[in-house]
């Protein structure tokens, strides 16, 4: 190979387009990799069969993650030979635009991360703007009719639940974006309470030792992080009195999901601390979970085959949600300790 057909097949190189769209959906073309997205999707026109403005480029990696390139002026000198490129109809994003996945945040359904839609929010777009884009989207692809004061925006960070998001907020300026956003969308039985970014909202569930049973996820907003204001919060919702209640964080990914045979023993209630933002709370942020239980309540008392068959059905239901099931009903057995220098051990003792 000359020099000359060596620099010309550096800047070159055969990509495989999947065009979801098409009958025939495969393509393969060989492009000169100096060219840029958007002289590469004018050439793409005739095989797509609608305008660039019209279509979506997205490069699949070998995880098969899909990421859209959007901007027209760079070159594909990062590509490669055997790059997959999946082309899909839909408006291309502009500049300072973000194509968001939309997902409902439903506490207490067995599921509580569902798939709604996709969607587009832009640089300078309060978050209110968001919503008046978004509900419309809803009805037509979702047959969800929602109030747009009963219908909150927050983070979302794997499965977990995070900031609320204020309809003033707005994105890149208050609340960064990044590509293949996520975030939750979250139906409310009244409208928001949540006016300040010095408000604090914390998932509660309240654990029964007496019926070995948990109630249903109930949100307390808080004005600052103090416990005492959780704990009278809590006093108020429930009939348990202040001097009675004990309270402990979650622990693992949203729901924080926990064997009722370990509940009661293994969390850590009622840590020494005046503010929630400090260690071993760490709650900083919206969206931690935390349990709270009446002190005087007595555990119920299960026969070795009750705590057996509960054991099973909690180990099942906790396989199923993807939680770890840490649970063991191990015998106990009596430990001795002798120290140097004491009575030697008798030889027919066991």
């Amino acid at each position: 190979m000359t020099m000359g057909r060596a620099k010309e097949r550096l800047s070159t190189c055969i990509l495989e387009l999947s065009l979801v769209h098409r009958v025939t959906p495969r393509l393969v073309v060989y492009v000169d990799k100096r060219i840029t997205l958007a002289a590469f999707k004018q050439n793409l026109e005739p095989y797509v069969g609608v305008p660039s403005a019209q279509f979506k480029v997205f490069r699949v990696y070998a995880n098969n993650q899909e990421f859209e390139s959007i901007r027209l002026n760079e070159t594909l000198s990062s590509f490669s030979d055997d790059n997959k490129i999946t082309i899909r109809l839909g408006r291309a994003l502009k500049k300072g635009e973000y194509r968001v996945k939309v997902y409902q945040l439903l506490v207490n359904e067995a599921e509580p991360c569902k798939f709604l839609v996709d969607t587009v929010f832009a640089k300078g777009m309060t978050v209110r703007q968001s919503k008046e884009e978004l509900l419309p989207l809803l009805k037509e692809q979702c047959k969800l009719d929602l109030n747009i004061d009963r219908v909150r925006l927050r983070k979302k960070t794997w499965k977990n639940p995070g900031t609320v998001f204020l309809d003033y907020h707005v994105y890149e300026e208050d609340i960064s974006i990044s590509s293949n956003w996520e975030v939750f969308l979250e139906v409310l039985n009244e409208s928001e309470k949540m006016k300040s970014m010095s408000q604090l909202a914390v998932l509660t569930r309240r654990w029964s030792p007496s019926t070995m049973k948990l109630g249903p996820f109930q949100e307390v907003i808080l004005e600052n992080s103090s416990v005492d204001e959780l704990k009278e919060k809590l006093s108020e919702m429930s009939d348990i009195t202040l001097e009675n209640l004990d309270f402990a964080k979650g622990r693992g990914t949203f729901p924080c999901d926990i064997s009722v045979l370990e509940i009661q023993q293994d969390l850590d209630w009622n840590p020494k601390v005046s503010t929630l933002n400090v260690w071993p709370l760490y709650i900083c942020d919206d969206g931690a979970v935390v349990f709270y239980r009446n002190s005087t309540e007595e555990p119920m008392e299960l026969s070795e085959d009750e705590r057996s068959e509960l054991m099973k059905r909690e180990s099942s239901r906790l396989l199923k949600t993807g939680h770890r099931v840490s649970y063991s009903p191990r015998k106990e057995k009596a430990l001795k300790i002798y120290l140097d220098g004491g009575p030697a051990k008798d030889p027919g003792q066991d």
